[in-house]
């Protein structure tokens, strides 16, 4: 094959990379599910599921039909509890206005609750939280709530601490007043700071941020990955009895292309014993 063929071949096989990540990949979300492993201890939380989605980034694209695809599977799955750890914009917070009125149909016996993203608190942090909060979404910052497990009765606290990034995340605060044998499941948008949770309160971090990379090579993975997101990539990760999952999130920045990494619809789920791996399954 001469110089010019291979050319010709290499354009045209960027050109159909690009089309596939844009029109079919970043629009056909996956179904992610997790076992999170209980220690004894928190046993009477088996069963409870927590469903997560982030990275929405809607000021960008403007993707309705994807949100209210996502939307649609999410409630689907009949989670416990919805968690959204964050960047609902990258830059316009305006953009939230069309985002809310979807993520207002998500359902979930205990509630939806929300994080913010390091843009969320570059942007107007203020106008996001009353945008959420009009749509029944309550945002968490360095706070928590306390739950019930719905089949056992057990008591958790679900947090949200600020952006590592952008914001100014205080655990303590979050903290304050949970007595030491609650455990706690806590929204923290970037993952890489997981290294530093030391509280043995902490049962499990969800996260977002790496976008799972967005764009990833075959046998290589993500390309580019940003601050605080270079560690812990995509999936589940353990230390110790603490848990952390981080998604890949629903949108794309930048580009409207994703390649080799799909968006996530997220579904985890306690088990006092896990016997099985985290499955992946195709959202039809």
């Amino acid at each position: 094959m001469n110089r010019r063929n291979l050319f010709r071949l290499g354009f045209y096989g960027s050109l159909g990379a690009a089309g596939y990540g844009s029109l079919i990949e970043r629009r056909t979300p996956v179904i992610e599910r997790a076992i999170c492993r209980l220690p004894g201890r928190h046993a009477a939380l088996d069963g409870l599921t927590v469903a997560t989605m982030s990275d929405f980034h809607h000021d960008e694209f403007h993707d309705n039909s994807l949100m209210a695809g996502a939307v649609e599977t999410l409630n689907g799955l009949n989670p416990d509890l919805v968690l959204l750890p964050g960047d609902f914009i990258s830059r316009d917070e305006r953009g939230v206005d069309t985002l809310a009125d979807h993520l207002a149909r998500l359902r979930a016996p205990l509630g939806v609750f929300a994080s913010l993203g390091n843009h969320d608190q570059w942007a107007d942090a203020g106008a996001i939280v009353r945008r959420l909060s009009r749509a029944g979404i309550p945002v968490l910052r360095n706070a928590a709530t306390r739950l019930r497990a719905p089949r056992s009765g057990a008591v958790f606290h679900l947090g949200g601490l600020e952006s590592a990034w952008a914001g100014h995340p205080d655990f303590a605060r979050l903290a304050r007043g949970i007595p030491r044998d609650e455990p706690i499941v806590l929204g923290w948008h970037e993952p890489d700071p997981f290294d530093t949770l030391a509280d043995p309160r902490v049962l499990l971090q969800v996260a977002g941020h790496t976008h799972g990379g967005q764009v990833c090579a075959p046998l290589w993975g993500a390309i580019k990955l940003p601050r605080h997101g270079r560690k812990y990539v995509a999936g589940l990760f353990e230390r110790g009895d603490a848990r952390l999952y981080v998604t890949r999130g629903i949108g794309s920045m930048g580009v409207p292309v994703r390649f080799c990494c799909p968006p996530e619809i997220s579904l985890i789920e306690f088990r006092a014993t896990a016997d099985r791996q985290p499955e992946k399954t195709l959202n039809a």
